[in-house]
């Protein structure tokens, strides 16, 4: 066995698991207390569990000598709480929000995207959770984050093609993540314009620079041109270093495929 906490012990085994830590330390706490940041995010499956500490709500008054992996805070509002296998952890937009505050721009921008793609939180109920905190870090990029996503990106990349690239009225006849199906295929467009059946997409470094995916891509584009729609592609170099070029090539062929 291995102490965890006062009078708190586990089998030294499950000692590093996150539900571990979380249930010691929510339990040590308080019964008021609530798992919040990175670790409550991760047991809703939003990222990665954390390794280092676990951050606890406490309510006001309460005061602990916390060990290093123990970091307490005191919310200026309640923070609902939903049971995680007998362990309170912040509802969705508190875990995102609050695990933003202690992630970088890049992770952060990923939790917003995800958690409102799946379902977990609105857009209106993640910027509820920013107005209400007086000391959130990187509040202005995160609400813009938030209305990125509340316009239909689902990556920092799509919201930099989205809101920034083509965001010139001239491209505002295009539907955002449009859906549809081809040969009972399922496939969502990040732009479409359906009066020359054209396709933007916006491809991440990451994901589109594999050879797996970039097979897909291909039988993705193919499949689509068997029903007349033509697909550009542009990566983030692209969007990020020559967006008036990104610009050019789409109006030129919406000219052409116009005519």
């Amino acid at each position: 066995m291995t102490r965890v906490l006062p009078g708190l012990f586990t089998a030294t085994e499950h000692a590093d698991s996150l539900y571990t830590r979380a249930h010691a330390a929510t339990t040590w706490v308080g019964p008021d207390s609530v798992l919040m940041g990175r670790g409550a995010a991760s047991a809703w499956g939003l990222c990665e569990a954390p390794t280092g500490a676990v951050i606890v709500n406490a309510a006001y008054g309460t005061h602990r000598r916390c060990p290093a992996w123990v970091r307490l805070r005191r919310a200026p509002a309640t923070i609902p709480a939903a049971e995680w296998n007998q362990c309170q952890i912040a509802t969705p937009a508190w875990a995102a929000i609050t695990a933003c505050a202690e992630s970088p721009r890049e992770t952060r921008d990923h939790l917003v995207y995800r958690t409102v793609q799946r379902g977990l939180a609105t857009p209106s109920e993640l910027t509820a959770v920013v107005e209400s905190l007086s000391r959130l870090p990187a509040r202005r990029s995160l609400l813009r984050v938030i209305t990125a996503a509340a316009d239909g990106a689902e990556s920092h990349l799509e919201a930099l093609g989205l809101r920034t690239v083509f965001a010139p009225r001239e491209f505002a006849g295009f539907i955002r993540q449009h859906r549809l199906r081809v040969d009972g295929v399922a496939y969502r467009l990040d732009m479409f314009d359906a009066a020359t059946r054209t396709a933007v997409e916006l491809d991440g470094a990451e994901a589109h620079g594999m050879a797996v995916q970039r097979v897909r891509d291909a039988q993705r584009d193919a499949r689509l041109a068997s029903v007349g729609i033509l697909t550009l592609r542009f990566t983030y170099g692209d969007l990020a270093s020559r967006a008036s070029w990104c610009r050019e090539i789409v109006r030129r062929t919406l000219a052409a495929r116009s005519d």
